[in-house]
């Protein structure tokens, strides 16, 4: 296989396709002449919806407007076989199985030519569902079977991606899926629907699946569908919506329908000069912005220029009434804001002048400490420092040194013990015994973990006993096994200090610390990770400092996650493009491969490395791009087969390169 065809591979069968089977045993011997025993059982496929949860990703990105002309959309399932789960019957006994769905693209205008029918599963010969308690089921029906691919091309527009790569296993994504992809190209200016559905038979009371490549008829049941909206492809245009919510737009017809005045000329006809004079001045600023971004000499610089654009006098009034056309991943990658992981104050007001905050209150800010409302045990109120995690800059509070300083030789068994006290401030420090307090909370809340380690502290006390005792010259040697930590155990903590399950407001204790679309960077601070343990390992028995240190951070797994002495940095991707394209690759400087990756929720990842680096580099591989080609009036509007391709083929002839960002660290 050639390079440029890694990853593609044109259909994965499933050993057993959906439908209900019989196993049939016979037994004869001299007792019995002949006994049969019958086995009934069903395979399970997707006949009424495919769920939300077999969708890894679909493009373009579900209810988005964008610059997607020239694209042809997709979907992709988290199995490999999902396609091929319904056995089609073939005039050509030497094809491979075809698949039974595929991916029906129609604009929003053609949709009034069909009709779509909502009724439950009932309706559904062959339904696994349970007659009283039937599920939704959605068919379409046409009359203009050109929008439908033929069967000589639904096979060719299945295919499964193969993937090998590091990222996989550190994004915890399956390393084969399968795709469908629409034969209709992406136009722009132009709102669509995109239905996963395969060809029904209407009986005489119910839907049948059509399983064979010759019939073909005007029914289909839907299983999955989502809807985008294509818009021209100047970065900017102007929102015709916006426009006729403006004070000035009037409808002198009130039966006016709204499709009827969708283009700027006819919202002229029915404005008023207010509202045609701002039409005007957005028209004149779009083409002063296209000339400008002509003469603009670094064309990779595109926040540069936005900035430009913005500082201009009158603009900003103008941008109210434009729509930006980036929300594809060029889009989002260019709009992502590099920022330091720290936290901004407002300054303070004193009558009308601003006054600065103290340079001791600007230090513990820029390394992301907050202060927060502290709730006193004796019932009052005051405010106090916190930090999470994760840091801007070096720390240099050193816990374990801290901890013997104090001359303190058991992890501690409560969170005063790690109480600080700011003198720069006057206030209390909470960081590192709000991080116990966080560890002791979480294991307490998984009775079954907890006990995991109860166990392990008392076999770890008599442990110490037993040597203790074979110490001592006039007593006989016992039989003493050192204690192991169980699989259990070590793999919570170590889920835990991975940050997975990890509740998010300790991560970031201030809005300034999460915001849309942006990467911060930061340092981890290994003293609250340790604190956090401390917690962790306090409950149960007294357990030894010396007994924590050899058996739990030198233990082999944990310390390849997490090693005392050494410095971990990381970012927070907190962005759309982590749901719409989950298979984006981050590189954090010359780092190929990461320590780690933890995704938090739909739209925010962690990637952590055990190097200082300077930049971050962002990528989709190209077998994870969209379809496409560049759009043109005149092009094809269809993809078409050429002679004996295949799947594969077709996908690699229509992959289309993703951008690939660099950001440098300030």
């Amino acid at each position: 296989m050639s390079n440029k065809k890694i990853g593609l591979a044109p259909y994965h069968i499933p050993t057993v396709a959906a439908g209900e089977y019989n196993i049939a045993a016979s037994l004869k011997n001299n007792l019995e002449q002949n006994v049969t025993q019958e086995i009934k059982f069903g395979v399970a496929g997707y006949n009424a919806s495919i769920p939300q949860n077999e969708v890894l990703a679909v493009y373009p990105p579900r209810e988005h407007t964008g610059n997607f002309a020239g694209t042809f959309p997709h979907i992709q399932f988290r199995r490999s076989t999902l396609p091929w789960e319904y056995k089609v019957n073939q005039t050509d006994s030497h094809d491979k199985r075809f698949p039974y769905i595929f991916l029906v693209l129609l604009k929003e205008k053609e949709l009034n030519d069909f009709q779509i029918i909502t009724t439950d599963t009932n309706q559904l010969e062959g339904s696994t569902e349970s007659p009283d308690e039937p599920k939704p089921l959605k068919i379409i029906k046409h009359n203009n079977s050109e929008l439908f691919p033929k069967a000589d091309l639904i096979k060719n527009l299945a295919h499964v991606r193969v993937q090998e790569h590091t990222e996989i296993k550190n994004l915890n994504l399956p390393k084969e899926t399968s795709i469908l992809v629409s034969h209709r190209m992406v136009e722009p200016n132009t709102k669509y629907r995109a239905f996963v559905c395969y060809y029904a038979k209407e009986m005489t009371d119910k839907y049948k699946m059509i399983t064979d490549t010759v019939t073909h008829p005007n029914s289909c049941v839907i299983l999955n569908e989502w809807s985008f909206e294509s818009i021209g492809a100047d970065l900017y245009q102007i929102d015709k919506d916006k426009l006729k919510n403006h004070p000035a737009y009037n409808i002198f017809n009130e039966n006016l329908k709204d499709s009827e005045i969708d283009t700027l000329e006819e919202i002229k006809k029915h404005a008023k000069p207010e509202l045609i004079s701002l039409i005007g001045e957005n028209q004149a600023y779009l083409k002063e912005r296209d000339e400008n971004w002509e003469n603009w000499k670094n064309k990779d610089d595109l926040k540069g220029f936005e900035e430009q654009e913005k500082d201009k006098k009158g603009n900003n009034h103008i941008l109210e009434y434009l729509q930006y056309n980036g929300k594809n991943l060029k889009g989002y990658l260019h709009e992502l804001e590099l920022q330091p992981f720290k936290t901004f104050l407002k300054k303070k007001v004193s009558g009308t002048e601003l006054v600065d905050y103290p340079s001791q209150i600007k230090n513990l800010l820029d390394i992301a400490k907050v202060p927060l409302e502290h709730q006193l045990k004796a019932g009052g109120k005051m405010v106090s420092w916190y930090q999470g995690p994760f840091t801007n800059g070096k720390i240099l509070f050193d816990i374990l040194g801290e901890l013997n300083r104090k001359g303190i030789k058991d992890v501690p068994n409560h969170q005063d013990y790690l109480n600080l006290f700011n003198e720069d401030t006057g206030m209390y420090d909470m960081t590192y015994s709000v991080a116990w307090q966080l560890g002791r909370l979480m294991i307490m809340n998984d009775n079954k973990v907890l006990q995991e380690l109860k166990k392990w502290k008392y076999e770890i006390e008599i442990y110490n006993l037993v040597k203790e005792q074979n110490e001592l010259n006039h007593l006989p040697n016992l039989k003493n096994n050192k204690p192991v930590i169980s699989d259990l155990l070590m793999n919570y903590v170590t889920e835990l200090i991975q940050f997975r399950n990890f509740p998010l407001y300790y991560l970031l204790p201030h809005a300034d610390l999460s915001t849309e679309e942006s990467i911060k960077y930061f340092k981890i601070d290994n003293s609250w990770i340790l604190a956090f343990l401390f917690g962790i390992f306090s409950s149960g028995p007294t357990l030894r400092m010396t007994d924590f240190e050899n058996y739990i951070l030198k233990e082999k797994k944990l310390e390849s996650i997490f090693n005392k002495v050494s410095e971990y940095y990381g970012i927070l991707l907190q962005t759309q493009t982590i749901k719409n394209w989950p298979h984006l690759v981050v590189e954090l400087g010359k780092l190929h491969d990461v320590h780690y990756v933890t995704t938090i929720n739909s739209t925010l990842r962690l990637y952590i490395t055990d190097e200082p680096f300077s930049s971050v580099e962002m990528y989709l591989k190209n077998e994870n791009a969209h379809f496409g080609i560049i759009y043109k009036d005149n092009k094809a509007k269809t993809i078409t087969i050429d002679g004996n391709e295949d799947s594969t083929c077709i996908a690699n002839k229509y992959l289309w390169k993703q951008p690939r960002v660099v950001l440098n660290l300030k």
